[in-house]
């Protein structure tokens, strides 16, 4: 269980990770091994993505929905600019990444994670629209709903 003061400083280090980003000094979250995509519209940034080749620390019953044949990828996603929520962007957003990562990133990359909060129906709707499938998956500490595409 993450304690609520623990939980805010790590969003404020995620937060402050990600401007570093954007402002082009070298990225420490997770010792570096996540790579930040923010997206533009007009020049005005919308959206973030972090992606995250297949994670060491995933849970054995996690493993089995690992790629067979190719690479697995994990992502968080959001709107980050309050100026384009409800707009119908993330579903779009999030599909044209998948298809760009695989395509200019790696071609290997053919399941791709993503975990939102079960009990954020927007968010399961975004994704699911965007080509996504849910598996629940219980492990020690409950539920966590591991979503892929398909």
């Amino acid at each position: 269980m993450v304690r609520r003061a623990s939980y805010k400083r790590i969003l404020e280090q995620y937060k402050n990770d990600i401007l570093n980003f954007i402002t082009g000094r070298k990225q420490h979250y997770f010792y570096g091994t996540t790579n930040y995509w923010i997206g533009f519209i007009n020049n005005e940034p919308f959206c973030f993505l972090d992606s995250l080749e297949k994670d060491h620390s995933l849970a054995d019953i996690q493993r089995k929905y690992l790629s067979k044949s190719g690479h697995t990828i994990t992502l968080d996603f959001g709107i980050g600019n309050k100026n384009f929520l409800g707009q119908g962007l993330a579903s779009s957003t999030l599909a044209a990444f998948i298809k760009f990562y695989h395509k200019y990133i790696d071609p290997l990359s053919d399941i791709f994670f993503i975990d939102p909060d079960e009990n954020n129906p927007r968010a399961m709707h975004v994704y699911s629209k965007a080509g996504y499938r849910s598996e629940n998956i219980k492990l020690k500490a409950g539920h966590l709903k591991v979503i892929q595409v398909i």
